[in-house]
């Protein structure tokens, strides 16, 4: 089976998710209680009727295009038809998240021409969906390069972002670019900063009403907000995932190096029987203590269940109240390897507890392998479409 090529986690992220007593950064954000901390640099935006909030209107209810173009160019990628754009705004979808490989595409230096053919898979997305009244966020993913030397790589950032621009100017505001998916490793919030703050710049010379999207370090996580500093521009949206529980969410997956090997969780825990996991696994003492704790803490305290979850979501909300910038979920969702009862129950639970906090969200993924549409049967995934939008039909 061809998996997900999204979900490549950092590992010490994996570890904050898993072992009892969480990584300080981790932890800080799943606090309710919000304390203002990023540098003296990030100044509150007074108004906060800002282009930026107006346009996240148009950005409620998303799903992700995953599998797709972000996927590498010389393996199989999953197929998109015009008329699922069609099929995902009758099923509620308000817009779509589109994950691009563009660096795959790009030339030798200084100037790293894009090739014609990834504009033209790109507007065959951005045109089929803005036909279909589908507002479009499209990405620059996994640019590894980028993550491993944020030095070395920004030139190429910066004239990858340059042809995009130029290319989409004269495109609606309902299409918004996002500029770095997941920063990690050494694209730390603190050196992602002025990166993004020139990005920026060099996209206002062609696009200067276009709304932008940026996200912290540490993957998109919400424990890197606390270090995320913006310049002074009032149509930046910012973005965060989450993907907690991720034992749950992630049962079974095959490329999370051995963290999540245990299938059968269910959500909400703890489990009508308890889960004994195969021997063979070998599982680490935090892998253990995690499915201890399923076992046998009651709803309102167990591993698996919203606790994972709703503190961290009262924390975007203060964060963005305080700072004046709107906030959105671009990524959350369960591996199919999870039973369809309990992807329904996390889904409604976890599209509740957001949209509580006023926050858009954006499912991983419409068809992949964390899927919403089953495209075998034509039809959504098991108790998905009442999950996320409340209805059957």
């Amino acid at each position: 089976m061809k998996f997900p090529m999204k979900r490549i986690y950092l590992k010490f992220l994996l570890m904050a998710a898993l072992l009892p007593f969480p990584h300080a950064l981790a932890q800080a954000a799943t606090d309710d209680t919000f304390t203002p901390a990023n540098p003296p640099e990030m100044k509150p935006m007074a108004n906060h009727d800002t282009p930026a909030y107006r346009t996240l209107a148009w950005f409620q209810r998303g799903a992700n295009l995953g599998d797709y173009l972000e996927a590498n160019r010389r393996w199989r990628q999953l197929e998109v038809s015009a008329d699922e754009f069609v099929q995902m705004k009758k099923e509620g979808f308000d817009h779509v998240r589109v994950p691009i490989g563009w660096h795959q595409y790009a030339g030798p230096g200084p100037e790293f021409t894009l090739e014609p053919e990834i504009f033209a898979k790109v507007d065959f997305v951005v045109t089929n969906a803005l036909k279909n009244n589908l507002a479009v966020m499209i990405n620059l993913h996994h640019f590894n390069a980028l993550d491993q030397n944020p030095t070395h790589a920004t030139a190429e950032f910066l004239k990858v972002w340059q042809q995009i621009a130029t290319h989409y100017q004269a495109f609606p505001p309902q299409l918004i670019f996002e500029l770095d998916n997941e920063p990690h490793d050494q694209a730390t919030t603190a050196l992602m900063n002025p990166i993004y703050a020139q990005t920026i710049k060099e996209i206002r010379q062609t696009n200067p009403q276009r709304t932008l999207v940026v996200e912290p370090g540490g993957w998109g996580g919400i424990g890197g907000l606390k270090d995320l500093v913006l310049p002074p521009d009032d149509n930046v949206i910012v973005s965060v995932h989450c993907y907690d529980p991720f034992n749950f969410t992630h049962q079974g997956a095959t490329w999370t190096s051995g963290q999540t090997p245990v299938t059968g969780i269910v959500f909400p825990g703890p489990p009508a029987q308890p889960l004994v996991p195969d021997p063979k696994l070998q599982l680490k003492d935090y892998q253990l203590s995690w499915i201890e704790k399923y076992n046998t803490l009651p709803a309102d305290k167990n591993p698996s269940s919203p606790l994972a979850f709703t503190g961290k979501f009262k924390y975007l909300r203060a964060w963005s109240d305080y700072y004046g910038r709107p906030i959105h979920l671009g990524e959350f969702g369960a591996y199919t390897k999870a039973d369809g009862q309990s992807r329904a129950n996390f889904y409604a639970t976890f599209r509740q507890a957001v949209e509580a906090e006023k926050l858009g969200w954006c499912i991983w993924d419409w068809s992949g392998g964390f899927r919403y549409w089953d495209k075998q049967n034509n039809a959504p995934m098991p108790g998905m479409r009442a999950a996320l939008f409340g209805k059957t039909k």
